[in-house]
């Protein structure tokens, strides 16, 4: 088994994942997964795919796919100068053989334009026709010829309507009947949840949370690639869980706790119940958070 096998085993069975999700993740067949973490790379398809699967790989178990291939290029099966030949050769023969190929692409490419073209005319010529003008209902079923709709396009900005120039109705308020005066407006207060940090063991952060019996939680990555677990509590089947690049974003509801494993704590915003959790000091790769809705005590 060479090191960069162990390394993406080790990363998988940290996460608690098999080799059938990350199949499902990633639609690579179980047999290249075993070969790459046995180091047999001679059983993939081509030095091209094995360090495709390989990215992918790193990727599925929340690890930096640059750095794994930079880190173990002596690890990996370096491509034969005979299979970029072969591949030239099998173009130019196939090129020679069907001379009329590359001018039937270009005759194809060219109709698809052509047609693009005129669709765009048209569309052209019907949103112009559309920006004159229009004859508006008056009230009793006339019309009025002389009313024009504007339009956006012609310098007037919104389209307007006779429902949106109605003005809306003033609000009322009704004085205090016992002392003629108007009661000032209250506005309602909506409760905010709280986040407490309770402990620490390792890798796993103990969180609770006070204004909320139910628990929503936020995750969005913010540069790279992170992969991300979420269940009811420790032990128990994600609710939701997968590998998100940056800007991918993921909300989900749960009951009364939370157990979040983050790949990459780092590079995710973390939010539960609209609070931001700060995970820029949890250097573990993956982390771990629960989260619990801590009762609030009655007197």
């Amino acid at each position: 088994m060479s090191e960069l096998g162990q390394v993406l085993q080790r990363a998988r069975e940290e996460k608690g994942i098999t080799l059938d999700d990350i199949q499902r993740i990633t639609k690579i067949q179980r047999r290249y997964l075993e070969a790459i973490e046995r180091g047999h790379f001679h059983v993939l398809p081509g030095h091209f795919y094995a360090r495709a699967f390989i990215k992918s790989y790193a990727e599925a178990v929340g690890l930096d796919p640059n750095h794994i291939l930079t880190h173990f290029q002596s690890d990996l099966p370096a491509q034969p100068p005979t299979e970029q030949v072969e591949r030239l050769r099998r173009r130019r023969v196939a090129s020679a053989n069907n001379p009329l190929q590359a001018g039937r692409w270009v005759t194809k490419t060219l109709l698809v334009l052509f047609i693009a073209l005129i669709i765009g005319v048209i569309y052209f010529a019907v949103v112009n026709n559309n920006g004159g003008q229009y004859t508006q209902p008056m009230p009793g079923g006339t019309v009025n010829p002389g009313a024009e709709i504007v339009t956006p396009g012609n310098g007037g900005g919104a389209a307007t309507s006779p429902i949106a120039q109605q003005p809306k109705p003033p609000s009322i308020t009704t004085p205090n009947p016992e002392t003629g005066t108007i009661p000032p407006e209250t506005a309602t207060e909506t409760p905010q949840a709280t986040i407490t940090f309770e402990s620490q063991q390792g890798s796993m952060y103990n969180y609770s949370l006070q204004g909320g019996e139910k628990i929503t939680v936020y995750v969005k990555v913010k540069a790279e690639t992170s992969w991300f677990g979420i269940s009811e509590g420790k032990g128990k089947t994600y609710v939701e869980q997968g590998t998100l690049k940056k800007d991918q974003e993921k909300t989900i509801e749960l009951g009364k706790s939370a157990y979040i494993r983050l790949g990459k704590p780092t590079v995710v915003e973390l939010k539960v119940n609209g609070v931001l959790v700060d995970t820029s000091k949890m250097k573990s790769m993956p982390s771990n958070i629960t989260m619990k809705v801590k009762e609030a005590v009655t007197h």
